[in-house]
């Protein structure tokens, strides 16, 4: 028979002056979340990859260790800062120095625990939400909603590739999260942590100094409410001084306010780009639902009084920064820039704070739980559509697109025929490009060249410097770490960067008006297949290899870039265009360009160099010059084409 129950502090309780404790079970929401950060680990597993560019930072790092500072070749070179992130590649250079971990290791293990690092910001959060009488939404519906984006292709992408995304993600979420604190819950110490957020996405990419400003901004707003006193105020914003100190060092060691890349990257506004990016990615996160149950949700509140203009602007100043941050963020990739070489990497971190935003939005309106439940159930079922294209289209380099439309029912392909000229036109172009093809071609790299080749050389000490040439720089100039290297695209090389960007196929637009005019044999007014098959007999096919972007080999057959035509042209017939359909395509050619591989390096300023080191067969060829290239010819050419630049020839 079981004896009589005692309280805790009952000397019957107590042995040896110590309390027995009964062991504390795992709570369930502990459990579930166990198992999405299982099911997320499953999907990183699964797209996990590696890309050329994370070889440039690498590169970068390697030179840090052997004592030149981050930049890309040693001296006798000026430093060129041609990585985007300061803080990924000082947080490889410090695991390389205190653990001895190569970033090529060291960096998706670190990616991998910042990406689940960004999930438990979200889950945090996620259970934070409230309900308009204060109430806790039911766990089950939170965990729905942790669901949908412990399964998100585009969340779970960037958890590896090398680069600074998932900790740019990391640090962006986080400033959101700190942005949308009551503002019962901002206390002292919460600009300062919130300026700090700031500061290190500022520090991962230049993108963060946006955020900066709006934290500022926001900041000195409070202050003419007099909700900040002017001692905390500057004492909040101190973090922001590092971002300072950083640009003022850039400018004093590398000469540019920013990084080489942004030169070589952005040339002109392409709004065309952007905006098909912006479609598919809504089209692969289910977007557009997504914002109907927003727009309802925030009518709704608006209706029911419990959101108000003048309340938002005077209690909620730093959120409203933070929404005008994003947006801003979004609209200058969109129009200035066009969306991104990689698939959706620059709206990546915009997979948890968007499933946040809808769970915090119907938890105010009066739904019921189920209602809420139903809400995020749709949100992810047509958020599935990333890993419908992942299962069903084979990774292929540019021009070559697996069509996702001739994988689904007849039915369903109306649906999907626009998504797929979009993504067609983004690929051509080098948009957009998927990390399954990037994939593709740093297998081939790994193939084409030997394994990573140091014996610590000093090239100011060499009466000939060793240089090779690349488009496809990164894993190259990794490989050959005692060789000098001229990035011809322009990513790493200052010359490079700001040489002027030309049209690739302009050549193309003049002559296909009346081409195109005389292949309409019948005189129908239509162009059939096989019209069109005469008229480009051999197009020319850009194509990435290992070599770099190739415009001019001719690597696609008639039927192929017939059909290429086709999808991009055709809206009236799927088989055939008719004459005004035709006319788009010289304006096309005339526009082509490709994202960040549209500059390159002056024939005269790479032969100056005169680069004599290849590899053949996986073997390094180094041959000798008539005339070296010593250290001090190495100055003289830097300074002429520095001094040509300056001048603007």
């Amino acid at each position: 028979m079981a004896g009589p129950r005692m309280p805790p502090h009952s000397p019957c309780a107590l042995r040896s002056g110590a309390r027995q404790v009964a062991p504390r079970r795992p709570s369930a929401r502990v459990c579930w979340l166990a198992v999405l950060t299982l099911i997320a680990w499953s999907g990183v597993r699964l797209l996990w990859f590696q890309c050329d560019d994370a070889f440039i930072t690498f590169r970068h790092v390697a030179n840090a260790m052997d004592g030149h500072g981050l930049c890309w070749n040693p001296p006798p070179f000026q430093p060129v800062e041609g990585y985007t992130s300061f803080a990924w590649a000082v947080l490889l250079w410090a695991v390389w120095s205190w653990f001895g971990v190569e970033p090529p290791v060291a960096a998706n293990v670190l990616s991998v625990l910042i990406g689940f690092g960004t999930f438990a910001l979200a889950a945090v959060a996620a259970f934070r939400v409230r309900r308009a009488d204060g109430s806790r939404l039911p766990e089950v519906v939170t965990l729905l909603a942790l669901a949908t984006l412990a399964t998100n292709r585009t969340f779970l992408q960037w958890f590896t590739g090398g680069l600074e995304t998932a900790l740019f993600n990391f640090s962006f979420a986080a400033w959101v999260l700190l942005a949308f604190r009551t503002p019962t819950a901002r206390g002292a110490r919460w600009l300062a942590v919130w300026s700090a957020a700031a500061a290190l996405t500022a520090l991962v990419r230049p993108d963060g100094l946006l955020l900066v400003a709006a934290t500022a901004a926001a900041a000195l707003g409070l202050r003419q409410q007099r909700q900040l006193a002017a001692r905390r105020l500057l004492l909040g914003l101190l973090p922001l001084v590092a971002v300072l100190l950083h640009v003022l060092w850039r400018r004093a060691f590398y000469g540019d306010w920013l990084p080489n890349t942004y030169y070589a990257k952005v040339t002109a506004p392409w709004p065309q780009a952007g905006l098909r990016y912006l479609a598919c990615f809504a089209f692969e996160q289910g977007l557009w639902p997504w914002l109907l149950m927003v727009v309802a949700g925030l009518v709704v509140n608006f209706a029911n009084g419990r959101l108000r203009l003048l309340t938002l602007v005077s209690r909620h100043l730093p959120a409203l920064a933070a929404v005008a941050a994003s947006v801003v963020h979004v609209g200058y990739y969109v129009v200035v820039v066009g969306g991104d070489h990689f698939e959706y990497r620059v709206f990546s971190y915009l997979m948890p704070l968007l499933l946040l935003a809808l769970l915090a939005l119907l938890a105010q309106t009066p739904a019921r739980p189920r209602t809420i439940a139903a809400g995020v159930a749709v949100y992810g079922l047509f958020a599935a559509v990333g890993w419908l294209h992942f299962a069903l289209v084979r990774p292929a380099v540019a021009p070559d697109y697996d069509l996702l439309g001739d994988k689904l029912p007849a039915w369903l392909q109306p649906l999907v025929r626009g998504y797929d000229r979009d993504q067609l036109w983004l690929q051509m172009q080098f948009v957009g490009v998927r990390c399954q093809a990037h994939q593709k071609s740093m297998d081939a790299i790994l193939w084409s060249y030997p394994p990573r080749q140091h014996r610590g050389v000093d090239l100011t000490a060499v009466d000939d410097v060793p240089v090779v040439k690349a488009k496809v720089v990164g894993y190259v100039s990794w490989s050959l770490a005692d060789v000098a290297s001229i990035d011809l695209l322009g990513l790493c090389d200052r010359v490079a960067a700001r040489t002027p960007a030309r049209p690739p196929l302009a050549f193309l637009a003049p002559a296909l008006p009346a081409l195109l005019t005389a292949a309409d044999s019948d005189r129908d007014g239509r162009l059939t297949l096989a019209e069109l098959a005469a008229c480009f007999p051999a197009a020319p096919a850009p194509t990435l290899s290992p070599g770099g972007v190739d415009a001019t080999a001719a690597g696609a057959d008639a039927n192929k870039n017939v059909r290429i035509l086709l999808l991009l042209f055709a809206h009236e017939h799927d088989d055939s265009l008719t004459l005004a359909e035709a006319a788009a395509i010289a304006p096309f050619f005339e526009q082509f360009r490709y994202m960040a591989h549209e500059r390159l390096a002056p024939d005269e300023y790479v032969d100056a160099f005169a680069p004599n080191v290849t590899v053949e067969d996986r073997r390094t060829v180094l041959r000798p010059r008539s005339t070296p290239l010593t250290p001090a010819r190495v100055r003289e050419i830097e300074a002429e084409w520095r001094r040509r630049l300056a001048a603007g020839r």
